[in-house]
């Protein structure tokens, strides 16, 4: 029981600590939560025989902050 007490006072300070330092990062979470979700979904249905290696790949692919770069004929 006191661990389950620790564990939360630690939640709850890390996230005021993080509302202070940055307000968004409250959102920000959800958003990453989504994408670890999302991730292990994944590696259960490939079952990789190296998850660690096959996560990074992954994130890396699957970047939602990645920036879409288009060609310059494209834009005009």
């Amino acid at each position: 029981m006191k661990e389950r007490m620790d564990q939360s006072s630690s939640r709850i300070y890390v996230e005021r600590t993080l509302a202070i330092i940055k307000p968004d990062a409250i959102h920000e979470s959800e958003k990453i939560e989504d994408v670890i979700l999302k991730s292990e979904f994944t590696i259960l249905q490939h079952k990789p025989h190296n998850p660690c290696v096959w996560l990074a790949d992954w994130l890396v692919k699957n970047n939602p902050n990645k920036p879409q770069i288009c060609d310059v004929e494209e834009a005009e």
